[in-house]
């Protein structure tokens, strides 16, 4: 039934429910006559009394005791009005206070704020600590004049019919003002951790803000549409001022990522939020979440003297890669509803016109991602196509690569006739993706990975990984099917069918252990280049049979985001897990007792992420990675730039896009021996959601295909950069 309880001194009602407290119960702890802020009801340092249901009591001995002698508002101007009035919990000799609130039994989210500026000798010499039913949401934060203050979120659970907040451990520990939210009966998503963490300090200033998320409810990740200034917000700390930016997740839909659509302040407090409002595809709540750090100075610099203006030149379906006719006159896009379309350029101006689509029954719905001309002949367009991206689970081995021999004449109406089929396909996004021709004449295509670190796990619908997922694949297109088509499938009912070592196979592997690497480049210093996409956390390793103890992992922290540099000839492992093919180590291991590169460790002692144990050494035949995005960036269309415009300012650098984290494209330069030259520098940024690019070479312009916030629903469109 209901209970309801009235603070008499303040006339408040608050109201409780058999399932626990009403949604969005905030207290701010202030002075009496100090302005209350919206939606929260004040504390002014009363005493416990069981009728009006919360209170301050003796935090040693439960008695109730008044505190509104220590309650201070500061007064500063342009101030949130929530951290700018606070209680002392520990003041003095006085004895320390702790607040209690009546609540019936259950689970709690709990967000609290504490700090203060500095005291009379311009020091800050608080400790603020803060305990939740004995569980620690703040442990000993010491402020600074560019960090006062620091906001956090834990959930508990209540069984004495009263929450208690103490500052046991803390030294003169100031709360400034709190959130309570019930977590009702069920399976909740939560975020266990986020870049950057709490306290840090000299976070660039054009940092992505990504989290990692807990789904319990199998195959049911971020629901994109709940992603929104509402329910997802960074605002300066000291003046609340939201800062705006582009929401997003990962294909998988396994993270939160907010890209600011500016520089942040320089050595200036922000904190995130995300509230109850974000869902799982399921309706399931987000348990609230919160995090506080400080800028620094750096980021990303523009490239040198590169200037490009930025015009919109279609909108429509949702393209996911583009490619330019080899005369110039057109471009192409593949769809990721089962369509190809195509536009003529202007040669002035860079604009196009007199779109036509191409739908046919063996497309139907299907998701295009790769597309490619033929270099031995202009009419041959080779496509790589997938089952639906819904409903989930997709299912495994729908994978095809299809040929399309263009008409004579203005229409548009190819034939087509599928190479390739039965290739990988994971319950979620890892498809067979983008494809690109290597100076051998062989067709060479990236093959998403079925799991997110190798081995089974839940949200990714426990699908195992198959011999050929997680790889780059080789095609020889000059090949003819004895039965009209390649079916490569490998594995059916447990038996091996397709063997993708025979010296004649017509689909080999060309390199492994690449998780979802959306596109592929092949370099005119005779390497391919390959920026691959991270698991978000959560994954699971398989055990390596050939070390010693176990090396199956649970629960595996966010892994970043790399380049891969495959010589001419391939071979080699790169980070991905398949027992299949005997590779069981993700990325680096963890070899020495010091950093080693792309370790895989537990982040910090208190995380909820496991890693190796030291000693565990990388697979024999790991390679390594040319470059470091970080996490969450989401790398995905890239390009060598080829023309001489602007001087010759990005010729011949790898230009990548990225979706998460950035929404920009990012410059890498190429040295002679074909490493990474140094950071990248950013080409053009503020882009919604960028997927694919590509360069008329011709003039320099680049066509960029960009997805709607969130990659989901409404219209994509193709951008222009001239």
């Amino acid at each position: 039934g209901i209970l309801s309880y009235t603070e008499q001194a303040q006339n408040v009602p608050i109201t409780f429910y058999s399932f626990g407290i009403a949604q969005n119960v905030k207290i701010n702890f202030q002075p009496g006559g100090s302005v209350v802020p919206t939606g929260y009801t004040k504390d002014s340092g009363l005493a416990y009394d069981s009728t009006r249901g919360y209170g301050w009591i003796n935090q040693a001995t439960g008695a109730p005791i008044h505190i509104s002698a220590f309650a201070r508002d500061r007064n500063l101007t342009n101030a949130d009005q929530r951290i700018d009035t606070l209680q002392h919990m520990q003041f003095g000799n006085t004895p320390d206070a702790a607040w209690e609130y009546a609540v019936p039994n259950g689970t709690y989210n709990v967000t609290v704020s504490v700090g203060d500026t500095a005291n009379n000798r311009g020091l800050y010499d608080s400790q603020h600590t803060i305990r939740v039913e004995g569980d620690t949401i703040i442990n000993q934060f010491q402020g600074s004049e560019t960090q006062k203050y620091q906001l956090n979120s834990g959930t508990i659970k209540v069984t004495d019919g009263k929450l208690t907040i103490d500052a046991f451990g803390g030294i003169n520990t100031k709360i400034n003002y709190l959130e309570i939210v019930p977590i009702t009966p069920g399976s909740h998503p939560s975020i266990p951790d986020s870049f950057p963490r709490t306290g840090v300090s000299g976070v660039r200033l054009d940092a992505a803000i990504a989290t990692d998320v807990f789904l319990p409810n199998v195959g049911q990740g971020v629901d994109v549409a709940t992603l929104n200034l509402n329910n997802v917000q960074l605002y300066q700390t000291f003046n609340k001022e939201l800062v705006e930016g582009n929401f997003n997740t990962s294909g998988g839909d396994d993270t939160i990522v907010f890209q600011p659509s500016g520089l942040l302040k320089p050595n200036t407090s922000y904190t995130f939020r995300v509230s109850e409002g974000v869902r799982d595809q399921s309706g399931a709540t987000f348990q609230p979440f919160s995090t506080t750090f400080t800028t620094g100075t750096e980021f990303t610099q523009t490239t040198p003297g590169v200037r490009f203006s930025q015009q919109q030149v279609y909108r429509g379906a949702l393209i996911s890669s583009l490619v330019i006719s080899p005369d110039g006159s057109k471009l192409y896009g593949a769809g990721l509803d089962g369509s190809v379309h195509r536009w003529t350029i202007n040669s002035s101006t860079g604009k196009l016109s007199g779109e036509q689509i191409f739908r046919n029954k063996q497309l139907a719905g299907r998701a295009i991602i790769g597309i490619t001309f033929d270099p031995s002949n202009p009419r041959a367009l080779w496509i790589s196509h997938n089952n639906p991206l819904q409903p989930e689970p997709a299912k495994d081995f729908s994978g095809k690569i299809s040929k399309l021999t263009l008409n004579t004449g203005t229409s548009f109406n190819p034939t087509i006739q599928d190479y390739v089929v039965g290739l990988p396909r994971s319950a979620k996004d890892h498809l067979t993706q983008s494809i690109a021709f290597g100076p051998d004449g062989n067709l060479y295509v990236s093959q998403g990975s079925n799991s997110a670190m190798g081995a089974p796990d839940d949200a990714w619908f426990n699908r195992a990984e198959d011999l050929l997922s997680g790889a780059i694949l080789q095609i020889d297109p000059r090949r003819r099917p004895l039965k009209g088509v390649f079916n490569v499938q490998t594995e059916a009912r447990g038996a091996a069918n397709y063997k993708p070592f025979a010296a004649d196979a017509p689909v080999k592997i060309f390199a492994t252990g690449i998780r979802n690497a959306y596109d592929l480049v092949w370099h005119s210093n005779n390497n391919l280049y390959v920026p691959t996409n991270g698991s978000a956390a959560g994954g699971n390793t398989p055990e390596d049979p050939t070390q010693p103890g176990n090396q199956a992992l649970t629960n595996v922290a966010t892994q970043n985001d790399y380049l891969f540099k495959i010589g001419r000839d391939g071979g080699g492992y790169y980070g991905h897990p398949n027992p299949l093919r005997g590779e069981y180590i993700l990325n680096g291991g963890n070899p020495n007792p010091g950093p080693d590169a792309a370790e895989v460790v537990k982040p910090t002692v208190n995380s909820p992420y496991s890693g190796y144990a030291v000693g565990t050494g990388t697979d024999p035949d790991y390679q390594g990675f040319a470059y470091d995005f970080g996490r969450n960036r989401s790398p995905n269309g890239a390009i060598q730039y080829k023309s001489g415009k602007f001087g010759g300012a990005l010729q011949n650098k790898l230009l990548v896009t990225e979706f998460s984290g950035g929404d920009d494209i990012l410059a890498l330069s190429l040295g002679t021996d074909g490493n990474v030259n140094g950071s990248a520098t950013k080409v053009f940024s503020n882009l919604t959601d960028p997927l694919d690019l590509i360069e008329n070479t011709r003039n320099g312009n680049l066509y960029v295909a960009e997805l709607p916030k969130g990659g989901r629903s409404g219209f994509g469109q193709i951008t222009l950069l001239s």
